[in-house]
């Protein structure tokens, strides 16, 4: 059999992240920004004008983690 190494993180190291689109527009947003950390469960939504990169750098409060997974 073979063994899959285990994998250590600590907070904040490793993200789940998405959008959530095509809402009804509210203050001129129409997206939801959901981030998701994979250690702690800490989870974080924000209301969002765009779905690109550019809102994803400016979501990120506490520095840049290890790994994004998106889909």
């Amino acid at each position: 059999m073979l063994q899959q190494p285990m994998l250590f993180c600590d907070i904040f190291d490793v993200w789940g992240i998405n959008f959530m689109g095509s809402s009804p527009i509210s203050h001129n947003n129409s997206y939801i920004l959901l981030a998701v950390d994979y250690d702690s469960r800490w989870v974080k939504a924000k209301a969002t004008k765009a779905n690109d990169a550019k809102t994803i750098v400016e979501f990120v409060k506490f520095g840049v983690p290890k790994a994004l997974i998106s889909d």
